[in-house]
């Protein structure tokens, strides 16, 4: 169910497309201006998590889902009825805001269900950073063939909406999987008193703090995140740039319909899928082998798994990164004039997605394995806030940029800013164990950060005890001052 809540999510992002040219027809606005509806969507889906990951945390998984779910289907009912291109635009942010519990929660929901064996959980969590790329694959041609015969209403709103309505009744019946929740929940019912979180000033501080201002503090401040997050975010918002350089290319060039147009996206989604297969196979072979007992992973004698060097995981990455400045160059000077078939920038595709999730797997693997579990979540959502943020702002410009420089030079414009990012899983690799040892948020300053309380707690506990020890002894002096005054006393009554 999750995972097919986070392909609707992301569907609903990329299908409105198929609706912006009735839609610039129909209420005279501009291109850029219908385009936002994109913008505002992903905007939604990027400040969303900030607070529905906290949130689940308090009232557990399942609320989040009922309740969330529901207010995402109001707004995109209501960009269906808007009478104007204004109200689409709020709708639409509000509409990616409520529906971002899929891919805040949905990530702590398969935590909470797979076994705590990085093995085990390789292919779900496959399976779900899968989602988030194909969802926008699949939307331009759900999209495309909806606007083209049922009207703008359909791709931006009602298609949506039968999805979101057929994930709902699932939320309904979906258990609650967030431990503390149940555990919680377990004792009550034993009439044990039990603490929980509650919606105060304090609860909005830690909000702020550690899901706002700790993501932005590594973004800065953390190489490591910084770098990748650049990497990757630029490569995820090549990928929705491609919602207008497509048309471009196969309405423009090649005379394409409407519907048809959205078609050679599936080349990218064929290689989203051949990136998951590589990487479940590295996954078994390399990362995890199998070992005589059946287990996976290495392990030292008393059976404990054996962590690696976060730097091994940086393998996909380095597979799949020269794979996306070779699909762009291939895109842009194959699909500039229609004395050439279709199927040769349709087939460029194919190496972008391959290389795009390859990168995006890397990245995933190599911030949870450089931070400690209190840092991790910040980073990705570093990442994330990052990602969706230039993924919003990349179509405006789309456009123009192919218009004006022409699709060959517009196309190797993207491919020489990605194949100046080919080395960067090659220069971690090198350099990462050195830069994780500076690191203020890493392993090494975490663990020294521990040592540090370790002392401090000693140095407590040993204050504390000399202190009790003072204390004796002083109750000890009196208890014998005392005794001795009394037996002066005693001594001067008898001689009396």
């Amino acid at each position: 169910m999750q995972l097919y809540y986070v392909l609707c999510v992301l569907l609903g992002s990329s299908m409105y497309t198929g609706s912006v040219s009735e839609i610039m027809k129909r209420f005279g606005a501009s291109q850029e201006l219908c385009l936002a509806g994109l913008t505002f969507y992903l905007l939604g889906l990027a400040f969303g998590p900030a607070l529905s990951g906290p949130l689940s945390e308090v009232f557990g998984r399942k609320p989040l889902y009922m309740f969330s779910l529901p207010i995402a289907m109001l707004f995109t009912m209501g960009v269906g009825l808007a009478k104007n291109i204004e109200t689409i635009l709020v709708l639409r942010f509000f509409c990616g805001f409520f529906s971002s519990p899929a891919l805040a929660v949905a990530s702590g929901t398969i935590s909470d269900c797979w076994a705590i064996n990085p093995a085990e959980q390789s292919f779900a969590v496959a399976l779900f950073c899968l989602c988030p790329f194909l969802g926008p694959v699949l939307g331009p041609i759900i999209g495309g063939f909806a606007g083209e015969y049922k009207g703008w209403q359909w791709a931006s709103a009602w298609v949506l909406l039968m999805f979101f309505g057929a994930v709902w009744p699932f939320t309904i019946i979906l258990p609650e999987t967030y431990k503390p929740i149940i555990l919680a929940r377990k004792a009550q019912k034993r009439g044990m008193k039990v603490e929980v979180p509650k919606l105060n000033i304090a609860f909005v501080k830690k909000v702020i703090k550690f899901n706002l201002f700790m993501p932005l503090k590594l973004l800065i401040e953390e190489p490591i995140v910084l770098v990748l997050s650049v990497y990757i975010s630029f490569v995820f918002a090549v990928l929705f740039g491609f919602f207008e350089a497509f048309p471009v290319i196969f309405r423009g060039v090649h005379h394409m319909d409407l519907g048809i147009s959205g078609l050679p996206f599936i080349s990218v989604g064929i290689g989203l899928f051949l990136g998951v297969v590589t990487y479940v196979i590295l996954d078994k072979t390399i990362f995890f082998p199998k070992n005589p007992d059946g287990s996976r992973g290495k392990r030292d004698a008393d059976g404990n798994f054996i962590w690696g060097v976060p730097e091994k995981k940086l393998l996909n990455g380095k597979i799949g990164a020269p794979f996306l400045p070779i699909a762009l160059f291939w895109l842009g000077w194959s699909g500039r004039s229609d004395s050439i078939h279709w199927m040769a920038p349709t087939a460029s595709g194919v190496f972008f997605g391959y290389g795009l999730i390859l990168v995006f797997f890397s990245v995933v693997s190599y911030f949870s394995m450089s931070f400690p579990p209190i840092y991790v979540a910040s980073a990705i959502a570093a990442n994330n806030l990052l990602r969706y943020t230039l993924a919003s702002v990349f179509p405006l410009f789309t456009v123009q940029c192919f218009e004006n420089l022409g699709i060959g030079w517009a196309g190797s414009l993207f491919a020489f800013i990605a194949l100046a990012m080919v080395p960067v899983p090659y220069v971690f690799g090198y350099f990462g164990p050195h830069l994780r040892a500076r690191s203020k948020f890493g392993y090494a300053a975490y663990f020294k950060k521990l040592e540090e309380q370790k002392e401090l707690q000693a140095a407590a506990d040993a204050k504390k005890k000399n202190t009790n020890r003072t204390q004796e002894q002083s109750v000890n002096s009196s208890a014998v001052e005392l005794e001795m005054s009394s037996e002066s006393e005693k001594a001067v009554a008898e001689k009396v």
